[in-house]
């Protein structure tokens, strides 16, 4: 099967990633032999999660260490957690469209900053053999649309090789 046919979209909790998963749907129904992957990027660690001051004592820094890595984990199983109804409501919407729950998946990854953003993105489209990477903008005006970058410019700028679709 071509990689025309593997969509990736990229999905938070906004009215402009929802309105992509429509546009999507409409463009696929009743179409066959396509699928979806619906992507979620987590939020980056708080900053609290990164690092702790340090111990002189070995055994109380193994300990404060091994707290940073449960607390680590704790957040992001929350933040996965978080993403379960971002999930459901783009499923809805794909199903609504009529497009068969077994062509529609899911991922999570996760970022370390805002910037890698686009390269896990990226990443995950060519790893999953995805031709096209949907995703939502919310459109500005005026000054505000000037001094406002998006997502979708740094994925058109390198996203060389694969369909970039931007739904306003």
């Amino acid at each position: 099967m071509s990689n025309a046919k593997h969509i990736l979209i990229a999905v938070d909790d906004s009215e402009a990633s929802y309105r992509a998963v429509t546009y999507v749907g409409s463009i696929l129904r009743g179409g066959e032999g396509f699928r979806v992957c619906l992507l979620h990027a987590l939020p980056p660690l708080p900053r609290e999660f990164l690092e702790f001051g340090g111990s002189g004592d070995p055994q109380q820094e193994e300990r404060e260490e091994m707290h940073l890595h449960t607390e680590q984990a704790r957040w992001s199983e929350d933040a996965a957690q978080a993403a379960e109804p971002v999930f459901t409501r783009a499923k809805q919407i794909l199903h609504a469209a009529h497009v068969p729950a077994d062509a529609v998946e899911t991922q999570i990854v996760d970022t370390v900053n805002t910037q890698d953003i686009v390269y896990n993105i990226l990443e995950t489209a060519h790893a999953s053999h995805c031709g096209t990477v949907v995703v939502g903008r919310q459109s500005h005006h005026g000054l505000k649309a000037v001094l406002t970058s998006h997502i979708s410019d740094a994925l058109m700028s390198q996203g060389e090789g694969l369909a970039i679709w931007v739904v306003e």
